[in-house]
């Protein structure tokens, strides 16, 4: 199990409040499809370890969480795994309805498709837009072509949790040809800091 994995399933069991640090993060992206690739199948890989580990006795997790949180984490762990294993074939049963004669989804499923597409790509806009950073509108309008790779991640984690499941992909970092901290990074927010500060008196 990776750092990252025993964190997730430590702090769900255990009930932990966790905070968000506020944007930007400096952390380098893979910068290739490869690259990505492997992160994201080590990522899926360990969120499903996780969900495993948390549900080899279900009752007793729901007991330790209670059932608002134990709720919570099927929505969030257990549905950002399936979804990352359903992007895929919806984004290519879509793409067979909009080019097939035949009424493939129906009115009422190809306009719900369509919605759930529309809200997620307005969400990112709308973000992008109140961070002030319109760099990364271009890349929100290619969500519907970047969530189907995240299948092809998905399903090679699962053939790697079955085959290999004490393998961990590594991600070479310092590959970017972007000029890091170009500007002088901002200052966290009031909320933030906090957030930071009652993380490490609680470590």
């Amino acid at each position: 199990m990776s750092p990252r994995t025993q964190t997730l399933a430590i702090a769900s069991r255990a009930r932990a409040e966790c905070g968000i640090i506020g944007p930007p993060t400096w952390e380098e992206a893979p910068v290739t499809l490869r690259a990505w690739l492997n992160q994201r199948t080590r990522w899926v890989k360990g969120h499903m370890q996780t969900w495993l580990v948390l549900m080899r006795n279900p009752f007793r997790c729901a007991h330790e969480m209670g059932l608002k949180d134990f709720a919570a984490m099927q929505l969030t762990l257990g549905g950002g795994i399936a979804a990352a294993f359903v992007h895929g074939p919806l984004a290519a049963i879509i793409a067979y309805a909009l080019i097939s004669p035949d009424n493939v989804l129906g009115a009422a499923g190809f306009i719900l498709a369509l919605a759930g597409y529309c809200t997620a790509i307005f969400a990112a806009l709308t973000a992008s837009a109140l961070s002030n950073d319109l760099g990364h509108a271009r890349a929100a309008l290619t969500m519907p072509l970047y969530w189907p790779l995240a299948s092809l991640a998905a399903y090679r984690a699962l053939g790697e949790l079955l085959l290999r499941p004490h393998y961990w992909r590594k991600t070479a970092h310092g590959l970017s040809t972007r000029q890091r901290f170009a500007h002088p990074p901002p200052q966290a927010s009031a909320a933030s800091a906090a957030s930071i500060a009652a993380i490490s008196a609680s470590g």
